[in-house]
């Protein structure tokens, strides 16, 4: 079969390997769709070092079940599936706390074990007992299904914020993940949501959205801009969805008294630390808040706001390219004329 695998930093490849194989505590998923995530992207771009190759890429998928094991009884043979791909152990400190995206044993899909660029994708015994494979409905397509994983990572931080009626909600990055970010807090019951992106390439393509504000820091300042729309006071939520040192010191200038701070991009590991006026948390009484991953809980709710078209993904898909042109869709990502592209492997 024809996979996208990463071999090292710099270097992935479509290759031709072997098709997984059958046992009888796991299932076949034929991958109908998946989504070009930030962590393939930045594989792609500059590598990751923590992956062990070889290893096939790709983690935001829906698929069909093709061959399933004679211990598996909650799926069949024709149900299309979804996954949480950060499989916990279900039994460290963890997961027994409640927090199984945290596992100190996880098993990530597509980094760790094989991911769904490929025709065919194996789910082992693990993905199923704790969860994490999903059932979705006939009327949530392939391709919009796909994006589940990414929106339920913004489901669980904005739980971990509190997020919601009447809040004024801030979103530093206009991505698909700062996109998704806006239509989850007005769709939570925000009553303003106000986007900030740096680049006029992204700034264009968001305006085609449903979003109150639009902000973009190369033509104005943001911080006077949010000053004026909320009369000096600054907003309840501030989501910062950009992976840079500079969005994140940007958050605490745009945050009100007792306002709350949303940490969901990660910044680069090489230099992660930033500059905060820590007396204007401690007077202000502002809350900071960090979220990493997603839940089974946070994806299964992702897949019932898609089907429920309350979070829609017509315009965040961008392009739908054959696995052959996977390197067409990193480059129309690179180039910032893509927001997210969906490979079908099988088209």
């Amino acid at each position: 079969m024809k996979a996208i695998v990463y071999e090292g930093v710099g270097k992935i490849n479509l290759r031709d390997v072997e098709k997984p194989r059958l046992k009888n505590d796991n299932v076949i998923v034929k991958v109908k769709a998946c989504a070009i995530c930030g962590t393939d992207y930045k594989a792609y771009t500059i590598g990751i070092s923590s992956i062990k190759p070889p290893v096939i890429l790709g983690h935001e998928f829906v698929g069909e079940i093709v061959e399933i094991g004679n211990k598996i009884k909650d799926f069949k043979v024709g149900d299309r599936v979804t996954m949480a791909t950060t499989i916990p152990c279900g039994h460290c400190e963890m997961c027994i706390k409640g927090f199984p995206n945290l596992c100190y044993n996880k098993m990530p899909v597509g980094t760790y074990i094989n991911g769904a660029f490929a025709e065919y994708l194996e789910v082992p015994w693990e993905g199923i007992v704790h969860g994490n494979l999903i059932k979705i409905p006939d009327n949530l397509s392939d391709e919009h299904g796909a994006v589940a994983e990414p929106l339920g990572c913004a489901i669980n931080s904005q739980n971990i914020a509190s997020v919601g009626f009447p809040d004024t909600v801030a979103v530093i990055g206009a991505g698909p993940l700062g996109i998704l970010q806006a239509e989850l807090a007005k769709a939570r019951g925000a009553s303003r949501v106000i986007l900030i992106q740096r680049s006029k390439k992204r700034y264009e393509l968001a305006k085609s959205f449903n979003i109150d504000h639009l902000i973009c820091s190369e033509i104005d300042d943001p911080v006077k801009s949010i000053k004026e729309i909320t009369k000096g006071n600054g907003v309840d939520v501030v989501i910062n969805a950009a992976p840079s040192r500079g969005a994140v010191e940007l958050s605490f200038k745009l945050v009100s008294k007792t306002g709350r701070v949303s940490l969901f991009a990660s910044v680069p590991k090489d230099n992660p630390f930033v500059n905060i006026d820590v007396n204007f948390i401690h007077y202000n009484q502002v809350s900071v808040f960090g979220s990493s991953d997603s839940t089974a809980k946070n994806h299964r709710d992702a897949v019932d706001l898609l089907a429920s078209k309350k979070i829609s993904t017509d315009k965040l898909i961008t392009h739908i390219l054959p696995i052959e042109n996977f390197f067409k869709g990193m480059e129309a990502i690179k180039n910032r004329e893509a927001l997210k592209v969906v490979i079908k492997p099988s088209i």
